[in-house]
Order: structure tokens, then sequence, then C-alpha cells
């Protein structure tokens, strides 16, 4: 006798093994820091001499996100984390004596790198400066909201610095079976809407911001693949099937 998914009556199916995640990490270094400091103060250990190594977590966490060993990979940010914990570690050893704290600026060297590097890598498509199949919207310190109705899209650069993106793709077509988007946004958000029939795969690097998938598609043989890559900033980015107004129209009804 088997069960409706095919397993033997009496028997239980093997439960996959939780995928590493942030709220993993943090119940554990939770859990690490109660235990040493239990210890500590039962005099058992020197909880001090523990923490000083705390920088290796920045160091794996880093290597982690950039090996792509329990997830998607993530090289912008895991770079970033990976050199902070190294170098913070390498002070708490006495190797170096400057602080990292004095070298913000190299942030800011890396933001920009990353982006040239974006932008002149170049894409699949043969030509990139026909603004119809491939629209590179940007926004500084204002706003920018376009309809795009290309019939061959091929992906489009979206960047938003303090300030916003509105690209309404509901009445696009992709020329292929996938559209790659571009994005970066630093103070600012990024809104993406797409049509129904669309599945989403956001591969961004968020660094203090985040990304919000709030469509209703799950994908599916034949479906339109919209990939959104970059980074983010201390903002956000948001993709729907439809606008804000949309749905107050609706209420109203």
């Amino acid at each position: 006798m088997t069960t409706e998914q095919g397993h033997p009556t009496g028997s239980h199916p093997k439960r996959d093994r939780p995928p590493f995640s942030g709220r993993l990490l943090f119940g554990g270094v939770l859990l690490t820091l109660g235990v040493l400091w239990t210890a500590d103060n039962l005099a058992i250990l020197d909880a001090d001499a523990v923490l000083r190594w705390w920088p290796a977590l920045l160091l794996g966490y880093g290597l982690i996100r950039i090996s792509g060993l329990f997830g998607s990979r993530r090289v912008a940010s895991g770079t970033l984390f990976a050199i902070a914990g190294a170098w913070m570690l390498a002070r708490e050893l006495g190797i170096v004596d400057v602080s990292i704290f004095r070298l913000w600026p190299l942030f800011l060297i890396f933001i920009g790198a990353t982006l040239v590097w974006r932008s002149t890598r170049g894409g699949k498509a043969p030509d990139l400066a026909d603004q119809a199949t491939y629209p590179r919207p940007f926004a500084f310190m204002g706003g920018v909201e376009r309809n795009i109705e290309s019939q061959e899209l091929v992906g489009l650069e979206a960047t938003a610095v303090m300030g916003g993106v509105v690209l309404d793709l509901r009445g696009a077509r992709a020329h292929g079976p996938e559209v790659v988007v571009e994005a970066f946004t630093w103070w600012g958000g990024i809104d993406l809407i797409v049509p129904e029939d669309w599945q989403v795969v956001a591969e961004v690097s968020p660094i203090m911001g985040g990304v919000e998938d709030g469509t209703r598609h799950a994908g599916g043989e034949g479906a339109t693949r919209l990939v959104v890559r970059g980074m983010v900033v201390m903002g956000g980015i948001e993709v729907r099937n439809s606008r804000r107004d949309d749905r107050g129209r609706g209420a109203k009804a």
C-alpha cells in the first residue's frame, strides 16, 4: 500500500535539510552568544578571548554568498562582507593597525567599479543602443515613469539614485525566452509592473536594502522569465502585476 504521494504506508518521506538562511544564521549567533556569556558568568571560560574572533563570521558569510554554497550566488555583497571580515580579523590579530572604518571610500570605489563593469560588459542584444528594445531609464534626485510597449524587448537597464523609476511592462513582449533587467538603486526605488504570465527570478545583491516580488504567476512551460539582476544600496526594488492606483480604482468599483 502506498499513500497518494507514492510513499509506502506507515513510512514518512525523508525531509529535506533546511536551507541556509539569515534567520538560521541569526539564531545560531544568538545561541552561541548565550552559551559563551553563560559560561563566562560561571567562570568556565573567558568569553572575550572567544569573541575577539567574531570577524571570522563576516568572512565566512561573505565566502558563502560568493560561492553560492547554500543558495544563489551574490558576488558583490559577498565580496564586501568577506573583505570587511578579513580586515577586522587581521586587525584583531595585530597584522594591520588601520581601522576598516578609515577605508570607507573604498566602498564608493567598489560600487562605482561594479556599475562601470556591468555597463560595459555588453549583452546578448546585437544593438543595445536601441532604446525600443533595450531601454535605459536613469533617475537622479527625481522620478522617471515609462510605459514600455516594445514587441521585441531584449532587456533593460534601470538606475535610480536618490529617486525613483517606475516601468510598466504589461504592454511589452519579449524577444526571446527571457528579459534581463540590470538594476541599480541607491537611496531610491525601482518599480517593475509586469504581465501576469511572466515568471520573476530575482538575482539582486541587496546592501541595507530589499527586493519584493509581489507577482502572482508561479511560472510554467513557455512562460517569459524576467531576470532581475544588479545591486540595491539602502533602497528597494518591487515587482508586481498592477499599479497602486489600479488597486485603488478596483476598490472603489
